[in-house]
């Protein structure tokens, strides 16, 4: 994670108070922490700066996030993270969001395994709102990942971390594994790096793991992408087309938005019912700080269920005795009386 050791006992900013890692990717850890301030849960995200990075790089840093974060969020309402603070500290950018009821796509992969293709495609539409949104205004994110993108039980998913692409003198800070081509060579990159990361997205959704794998290294993980073939998707069904499409490493080649999204919207269209009993819920162990509101959810859902079970349960047994156990109803003398029915 860098050079700074952090200690959860010091609020962040003398204001945020680290409770627990939510998801962590290379140079990158998402917390969920306590404004100890307004007592409000919220998300902080720690990324290692470069070395010897300058003071007023930091602080053009913090202005560029705020100020990108707020121009996407008018564009997408509800699908783009809210940023209320970032603070250079200790060697790191920490970016303070508020509250997400969801959670990050990565967790959700290694806890719940992967998605089938239709579920995959549904969530690669949502972000292709977000990602259509943001280059009809000229900016691109240059940094989607696993890590930033939080699923919800309901509603769209939520996309955060807009605002760090050319913030800084690193050519790409996190996940290097979905960095585009263009990238991994140091390249000015524009919205056909996102297309590049959402065809690596709905390959990692299928797959269960990136099309190019972490090498441990920054650089060499970017000489990989750069260099090494696609390893082509088995488990992606009709997503197959779109994933190679985005995955092509001359970014003129590229599929455009519009016909990943004919294509998305088609695979919806084909099979609409598949998608439903794939939706991966989180489990509450190990979401600590989270829990209580999963948890609130499922006990609402649970008490409903048992609610009208008992209803029904108590129903049949009372027309049971009224019709003393007989089918059909019947009054016929010829059958023996039923017997008292079992206790429920």
């Amino acid at each position: 994670m860098g050079r700074a050791h952090v200690s959860t006992h010091e609020p962040v900013g003398g204001r945020y108070r680290l409770v627990e890692v939510v998801h962590r990717e290379t140079n990158r850890v998402c917390w969920y922490a306590d404004d100890v301030r307004s007592g409000r849960p919220c998300l902080v995200t720690q990324t290692g700066l470069p070395e010897g990075e300058p003071g007023d790089t930091a602080r053009r840093v913090l202005s560029r996030i705020l100020r990108t974060a707020e121009s996407v969020g008018r564009l997408a309402p509800g699908r783009v993270a809210t940023v209320v603070d970032a603070v250079d500290e200790s060697g790191s950018l920490w970016t303070v969001m508020a509250w997400i009821d969801g959670v990050p796509l990565g967790r959700l992969l290694a806890e719940q395994g992967t998605f089938n293709y239709v579920r995959a495609a549904r969530i690669g539409l949502e972000l292709l709102d977000v990602l259509d949104a943001a280059h009809a205004e000229g900016i691109t994110h240059g940094e989607l990942s696993p890590g930033q993108v939080f699923v919800r039980d309901t509603g769209p998913v939520v996309v955060t971390g807009y605002g760090l692409v050319g913030a800084t003198l690193a050519p790409r800070l996190t996940a290097p594994s979905y960095a585009s081509p263009e990238q991994a060579r140091d390249e000015r990159i524009g919205p056909a790096a996102d297309l590049w990361a959402l065809g690596a997205l709905l390959y990692t959704m299928v797959e269960g793991r990136p099309p190019f794998r972490e090498r441990g290294r920054l650089e060499a993980t970017l000489r990989g992408v750069d260099r090494l073939p696609l390893r082509s998707p088995v488990r992606a069904g009709p997503l197959g087309q779109v994933v190679l499409g985005l995955l092509r490493k001359d970014s003129r080649e590229r599929l455009t938005r519009q016909v990943v999204r004919d294509a998305l919207t088609r695979v919806l269209s084909e099979e609409p019912g598949a998608g439903a009993a794939a939706v991966p819920r989180p489990r509450l162990r190990g979401l600590g700080f989270a829990a209580v509101r999963y948890a609130g959810r499922e006990w609402s859902r649970r008490t409903v269920v048992l609610g009208t079970t008992l209803a029904v349960v108590t129903l049949a047994v009372a027309v049971l005795v009224a019709t003393q156990g007989l089918p059909g109803g019947g009054t016929s003398t010829a059958a023996p009386p039923a017997a008292p029915p079992a206790a429920t």
